[in-house]
């Protein structure tokens, strides 16, 4: 996990669900393009502007030689060409002055008020050693580390669109709290085959349970479902939901299931439901006759007939013709015979939507 600063929230917040990016938004992907980017001579960085800042003599910092927590296997030639890109990204990154302090400010507002993209890309431009320093702390769980960087450029992304220069913090510290909701919302998603407690709640426990397991049996506690629930601030069925998915593994339905059979996982699950043919037909069936009653309803003037219609014939807990009856000062045969004209439309409209050759035997039992 990445460092926590003394002025950003807490590392079990996260943001919603729709504050999120998805990398299909192109508008805010990095153009390593940019005039920003253009190769310019080395220059010593400064170490007293930010505690994430890389230091020219490190273009890539030092990999353990660890594989057991990687998650993302990959070959031994896509491995180096990746670490090829990574080195060659971070040492154009770090050509990239940092900004002053009053030149950040000045292009924070002119994103917070004029919506300036230039202003924003400034912004990410200038600070891509924060997002490449917080993306690397990351590479135990995915191993290609242009991935994570490019994810980290999307949180920070969002991070100049929303920063308030007049808070009084600098963009890094509030920046680091998108990036790092951002690289623990592709990791969720990306990090196993089954998507994995994927919500807001999944996201806050995902990196915090091993601390919080280590915290509870260091003070002689089992941690159980409801003490990490209250560690974490959510309801207990939520909490025992999401481990059962973290602890849970992928099986391949194509395994054997021993060494004398050919039988798969597979040949033992009976499915119970229509073959995808029946199920995207039947499905096609239910659009097209909810199409139908929406536009019969539609043609309801009377509020006599809508109420038959919806609080009746159609609804799952249908009233009575006695009780309709007695709302509107009629008796129930009165009724009866209402809700059978509006049977009667409503074959005739199915009939004109579906033609004369369609089969009514399934609308009602009169």
């Amino acid at each position: 996990m990445a460092p926590k600063h003394h002025n950003e929230p807490s590392d079990l917040e996260v943001p919603p669900d729709d504050e999120l990016l998805d990398l299909d938004d192109a508008d805010l992907i990095i153009d390593m393009n940019e005039d920003a980017l253009v190769k310019r001579p080395a220059m010593q960085l400064a170490d007293a502007k930010g505690e994430w800042m890389l230091p020219e003599s490190t273009d890539l910092p030092a990999e353990e030689d660890d594989d057991s927590d990687v998650t993302s296997p990959t070959t031994e030639g896509t491995h180096t060409v990746s670490n090829d890109l990574y080195t060659a990204f971070v040492r154009e990154a770090t050509r990239i002055p940092r900004v002053s302090e009053e030149e950040e400010r000045a292009f924070g507002i002119r994103v917070r008020d004029f919506n300036d993209e230039k202003a924003a890309k400034k912004l990410v431009l200038h600070n891509m050693r924060l997002a490449i320093k917080m993306a690397h702390q990351y590479r135990r769980s995915w191993t290609n580390l242009m991935d994570l960087v490019q994810e980290a450029s999307a949180g920070m992304a969002i991070a100049a669109k929303r920063w308030n220069p007049d808070m009084g913090t600098r963009f890094g510290t509030y920046a680091a709290y998108w990036i790092r909701a951002q690289l623990t919302k592709f990791l969720m998603t990306n990090s196993r085959l089954i998507h994995t407690g994927n919500t807001r709640a999944g996201r806050k426990v995902y990196f915090s349970l091993p601390q919080i397991r280590r915290r509870l049996l260091a003070q002689g506690k089992e941690p159980t479902v409801e003490l990490i629930a209250k560690e974490t601030g959510e309801d207990p069925k939520e909490i025992a939901l999401i481990l059962s998915r973290l602890e849970g593994r992928e099986a391949s339905l194509s395994t054997p299931l021993g060494d004398d059979t050919t039988s798969t996982l597979q040949d033992t699950i009976e499915s119970g439901g229509f073959n995808p043919e029946e199920e995207s037909s039947h499905q096609q069936v239910q659009q097209t006759i909810q199409k139908i009653v929406v536009r019969f309803e539609k043609n309801l003037n009377n509020q006599r007939d809508k109420a038959i219609w919806n609080e009746h014939l159609i609804s799952n807990d249908p009233l009575s013709l006695v009780e309709l009856g007695a709302r509107f000062g009629v008796s129930k045969q009165r009724m009866g015979q209402l809700a059978t004209r509006l049977k009667r439309s409503f074959r005739r409209h199915v009939i004109d939507e579906l033609g004369p050759h369609t089969q009514l035997s399934w609308l009602f039992d009169e």
